[in-house]
């Protein structure tokens, strides 16, 4: 019970400071936050691809790795569901500074019912949510059949059509 109560604490607290993000405009995509939970070397070299596609820079280019395992890389930020202390506060600060900038394009390459990704998705704002299951969510659903560079491929195309290119 306790448990369910922490993370509905952190969804109050971090939507509150949540920067609201306005997609009526056409969509200029320069900072991304991947969540992950797989250590997939092919899925990072696709991302590489994506980063240079759109102009992203290293520092606003952003990992997550969505519950406990190999990290794929190294910089990437570790999040798991005890990260949450009891008050609904992120015990992790570079996490906590991730989710209030609100990034414009959050990326879940994660299982459907990872509990941390859907966690973060739920309380990162963004102009642009994309994963690989129709979830409420996500902005944009890609079936990729587990292939990273169709995923990365079919992104950078919906993304040049929503930026008016």
């Amino acid at each position: 019970m306790l448990k369910i109560y922490k993370i509905y604490l952190a969804k109050k607290r971090l939507k509150a400071v949540a920067p609201v993000k306005d997609a009526s405009n056409t969509i200029e995509v320069k900072s991304l936050v991947l969540l992950y939970d797989s250590p997939d070397k092919d899925l990072l070299k696709s991302l590489e691809k994506l980063k240079r596609e759109l102009g992203i820079s290293e520092e606003d280019f952003h990992c997550v790795f969505c519950g406990s395992g190999d990290k794929a890389r190294e910089e990437s930020i570790g999040f798991q569901l005890k990260d949450i202390a009891y008050n609904g506060k992120i015990k992790n600060q570079a996490l906590k500074e991730i989710i209030q900038s609100g990034p414009d394009l959050v990326i879940s390459y994660t299982e459907k019912n990872n509990r941390e990704a859907l966690f973060l998705r739920e309380v990162i704002s963004a102009l642009v949510k994309a994963g690989r299951f129709e979830e409420k969510e996500v902005n944009l659903s890609i079936n990729d059949g587990n292939k990273p560079e169709v995923f990365t491929d079919e992104l950078i195309k919906y993304l040049k059509i929503l930026k008016g290119e």
